[in-house]
């Protein structure tokens, strides 16, 4: 993994200094850029910062008419009303259209069709207030994500789909916090998923595929196990959490071993949310109290979750296997997912808490350690501080809550500190072999 892919754009900027400093020719400006998926001789003609100025402002403009026309609604005659609302919708897509038929600039004609988008939710929202059709209201915003999708999936539009996104996710957990199903919320992530596949880059709409398949995932499970249907997170969601953790991983790196340059950005970015997730999943786990609770917990359905749990295991170490990559980290975190998970379905008592609690203390601190050696190893500083600051923050919680009592907190430092002093140990020598290579 290379995160400079993230800063690709940044990345070609420099390479444009470097080459008007004279440090290199147009050639190699060309090669460094193309190596990244970045087109050197196109530089100027995207500016992302221009796009999200554009937008922005046509989303106020929006937001100023309707403000407008809400606060004299009252006075406006029925008629007047529904023209106008009409009137706007139509207006704004007509231009929109009319500037995308004339092939000018792509921020401002999508503005155009944002504006009319916003007109269109307006309109929804306002007839609806008109005639008194109320029976079930998060319906507007479906029908109002609905209604601009085709538009966003014709012009292939990154500024439409996010609005149609940000409109699915809303109409999602309104719908969820009323004990209904989100029947069609993966029509919108399929939508999505299509769109980036189809060249149309863009990392927050693929981390709003990603997460939008793991509410999805998860609230299915809560309302297959609950009596009473709702979002109701207990341990078989944290199972699944687990599982999917370990998908993403693979999934993550078959991306990386693509030989699209946008899928390996996408790669990069699904592998630094998985490990973050993954140290904040280990964090909460090394306190007690958790493991109390999945211990003493009412397992519903033990056979499910353990088959999605092995399904999901498998698929990450396939993906892992196609793309090429070592096996032994997602084979390693795999084995100790399952067996933590037979540990807490089949061990008998909260006796074990502690345990289970040194334990994942231990991983994240071996855990830590790693990630500074590979960090130095690799020359990746991200892995490198965010080891330093797990061992720190371990150290700092470990402190304030006591395991067990004062010689059970002086024994898991000594352990932290063996560690600590191994690594260094090793990196002692790794660096004089390679001096010695040298």
């Amino acid at each position: 993994m290379r995160l400079i892919r993230l800063l690709k754009h940044d990345l070609a900027r420099e390479v444009e200094d470097w080459k008007s400093a004279g440090i290199i020719d147009d050639e190699q400006a060309t090669t460094i850029c193309a190596r990244y998926g970045v087109d050197f001789h196109d530089l100027g003609r995207t500016s992302y910062g221009h796009g999200i100025l554009v937008g922005l402002g046509y989303l106020f403009i929006g937001f100023a008419l309707i403000t407008l026309i809400g606060n004299n609604w009252d006075e406006i005659p029925r008629t007047l009303r529904m023209g106008s609302l009409i009137s706007l919708t139509l207006a704004a897509n007509l231009m929109g259209l009319y500037r995308y038929r004339q092939g000018e600039e792509a921020s401002a004609t999508m503005g155009w069709f944002l504006l009319g988008g916003l007109f269109y939710g307006a309109s929804i929202m306002l007839i609806a207030q008109i005639y008194h059709i109320g029976e079930h209201y998060p319906d507007g915003m479906f029908w109002w994500a609905l209604g601009i999708l085709p538009i966003a999936l014709l012009l292939r539009s990154v500024l439409l789909m996010l609005l149609v996104t940000t409109l699915a996710y809303i109409w999602f957990f309104v719908e969820t916090s009323l004990n209904f199903y989100p029947t069609f919320f993966p029509l919108f992530l399929v939508s999505v998923g299509w769109l980036l596949s189809r060249g149309r880059q863009s990392n927050l709409l693929f981390i709003s595929l990603v997460a939008g398949v793991g509410l999805w995932a998860e609230y299915s499970l809560a309302w297959y196990l609950s009596d009473w249907p709702g979002f109701r997170f207990n341990e078989e969601l944290l199972v699944l959490g687990g599982g999917l953790t370990l998908f993403y991983y693979g999934v993550a790196n078959w991306l990386l071993s693509h030989p699209n340059e946008a899928a390996k950005d996408y790669g990069t970015l699904l592998k630094v949310w998985v490990l973050r997730f993954l140290l904040l999943a280990l964090i909460i786990l090394s306190f007690e109290e958790p493991w109390d609770e999945l211990l003493g917990a009412d397992w519903q359905a033990v056979e499910l979750i353990t088959g999605l749990s092995l399904m999901l295991s498998a698929a990450a170490l396939f993906l892992v296997s196609r793309a090429g990559r070592p096996l032994l980290p997602p084979l390693g975190f795999a084995l100790l997912f399952l067996t933590a998970l037979t540990g807490v379905i089949l061990l008998d008592g909260e006796q074990y808490a502690l345990s289970l609690q040194v334990i994942d203390n231990i991983i994240l601190i071996s855990l830590g350690i790693g990630l500074i050696v590979q960090g130095l190893h690799r020359h990746i500083s991200l892995y490198f501080y965010l080891g330093v600051i797990i061992i720190l923050i371990t150290g700092l919680m470990r402190y304030f809550d006591l395991v067990g009592n004062y010689i059970g907190t002086a024994i898991l430092f000594a352990v932290f500190s063996a560690i600590l002093l191994s690594a260094a140990r090793y990196w002692k020598h790794y660096q004089a072999r390679v001096e010695e290579t040298v």
